[in-house]
């Protein structure tokens, strides 16, 4: 069976990294998150992970095309060695990082959007623990003001698959990703 590359597009906060978790154990997924790399690359300049520093780098590697490349080699090296026949990225939030992930990798991405209302996401960002409840809620206001700018809503709604969670829990999120990755992997 040919490889399969699928991408976990949505806000932060909208279920991306516990559907991508799902799929990485319940398929033998190879996974890498974009998000990994933007944290690497603050560490990497000797910055403190704060909400500012982690929009700053993002901003970086989604406003040049530099960036979007480098971003997107970054993670296709991370799984381009894989034995896997499914490959899954997760948290892309421009349209030209598909763009370039399907010349780099050779095969056409599989985009699964994942939304969740604001209020859904902001009491999920809480419990992560990542930053206080004010930092929190000013972090998400901030990350989707520049993941809007840009593209993620191109994205979210040019995507080949949307489930919309705010309403559901983890097992009936769970059930309609499995059903999506069995049809992706036919």
């Amino acid at each position: 069976m040919p490889k399969k590359l699928v991408v976990i597009v949505g806000l932060p906060g909208s279920g991306k990294s516990t559907v991508a978790e799902f799929i990485k154990k319940e398929f033998n997924a190879d996974t890498v998150h974009s998000g990994d790399v933007i944290r690497e690359e603050v560490k990497n300049r000797g910055l403190e992970y704060t909400p500012e520093n982690d929009a700053l780098i993002a901003d970086w590697f989604n406003e040049t095309e530099e960036g979007e490349r480098s971003l997107v080699q970054r993670v296709w090296d991370k799984v381009k060695d894989s034995e896997k026949d499914l490959i899954l990225v997760e948290g892309f939030r421009a349209t030209g990082n598909i763009e370039f992930l399907e010349e780099v990798a050779k095969i056409k991405p599989i985009v699964i959007a994942i939304t969740a209302s604001f209020n859904v996401r902001v009491q999920r960002e809480l419990k992560r623990g990542r930053f206080g409840k004010e930092e929190g809620i000013n972090y998400l206001k901030l990350r989707e003001k520049q993941e809007k700018k840009h593209g993620i809503e191109n994205l979210i709604n040019n995507a080949d698959y949307t489930i919309d969670n705010s309403g559901l829990n983890k097992e009936e999120t769970n059930a309609k990703i499995s059903e999506i990755i069995k049809e992706v992997l036919k």
